[in-house]
């Protein structure tokens, strides 16, 4: 009786060292049926697309106040130039400012002006022709577009001495692409004009940024 009772004891451990490879292979197959369902999931439910904004980091301009209705000119009486902003972009409260910048709601476009005077002893011819040199090497290395001598007016008596970039799509950090101005005047100052959108908005912008920086100009 008792050799009975111990084969059957020992049929059952032989039973259950048989079952338990099995129960860990099922366990495996089903850990791999679920790491496969999740595998599948993101096909099955597909990431809402990001947003342009959220792409360039940099938002269209909301409207918040008036904005102009056709073109306006706007005069520096302290410096003496003038600029024109086309219909769309916010008003200029204070063209004598030294430091603006005015946008076009809708848009990423900006125009903005900055102006400080130098030392009188600052080498403006010298900085004027390294910094083109040095721009024109950058055209060569894909960071700009073009570069550019810009006296205005032209001529063999300018008022202000300087140079013009426009940026590659990559130029400006990848976030902005811009035309810039950088001049100087005969008592030193040195002005930045620059007109500027997102690499996405450049192409469609271009003319009308280019005619912002076109329409700067230097009276006696």
């Amino acid at each position: 009786m008792r050799h009975t009772a111990w084969m059957v004891m020992v049929s059952a451990l032989v039973a259950l060292a048989l079952a338990l490879p099995a129960y860990g292979q099922w366990g495996a197959i089903q850990s791999g049926a679920d790491a496969l369902k999740r595998a599948k999931e993101p096909q099955d439910k597909p990431a809402a697309p990001a947003k342009q904004e959220e792409k360039s980091g940099i938002p269209n301009l909301a409207a918040t106040g008036p904005t102009l209705s056709a073109a306006t000119n706007y005069k520096n009486t302290a410096r003496n130039f003038s600029f024109t902003l086309p219909a769309g972009f916010e008003p200029v409260k204070d063209p004598n400012a030294n430091d603006f910048s005015i946008g076009k709601p809708g848009t990423r476009s900006f125009f903005t002006v900055h102006i400080t005077r130098m030392q009188p002893s600052f080498p403006a011819k010298a900085s004027v022709d390294a910094s083109l040199k040095s721009a024109k090497e950058d055209v060569t290395i894909g960071k700009l577009i073009s570069a550019k001598r810009r006296d205005d007016p032209p001529g063999p008596k300018p008022l202000v001495i300087g140079w013009e970039i426009v940026e590659s799509p990559t130029g400006g950090g990848g976030s902005h692409q811009r035309i810039i101005w950088q001049c100087y005047d005969g008592q030193n100052y040195y002005y930045n004009f620059n007109a500027s959108t997102s690499p996405e908005q450049f192409n469609a912008a271009k003319a009308e940024l280019q005619g912002i920086i076109n329409s700067v100009k230097f009276g006696r």
